[in-house]
């Protein structure tokens, strides 16, 4: 059996990044609160982890070279934070 980390990394990177961002505007959805910004980077880190492991074990294909170039994403979202809370 084949192991395709590049495929859940791609897939836990979207859904940590739309849990992390589901508390602020304009989708502002208050299911999880604060939490569910932690709760959403973790779940991201975790596929950048997995498309880490792609990477070094030689994967072929695209995918993982899409899943680290979102490490971008992960930056970005440093910065609203900083820019909203004022503070880390």
């Amino acid at each position: 059996m084949e192991r395709k980390f590049s495929k859940f990394s791609i897939i836990l990177i979207v859904v940590g990044i739309f849990v992390a961002y589901m508390a602020f505007p304009p989708i502002n959805i208050d299911i999880l609160g604060w939490w569910g910004i932690f709760i959403g980077f973790g779940i991201y880190l975790t596929g950048i982890v997995l498309g880490i492991c792609a990477f070094f074990k030689k994967e072929k294909g695209f995918m993982k070279y899409i899943s680290l170039l979102s490490i971008s994403l992960g930056v970005l979202f440093i910065a609203l934070l900083y820019a909203i809370v004022g503070k880390i």
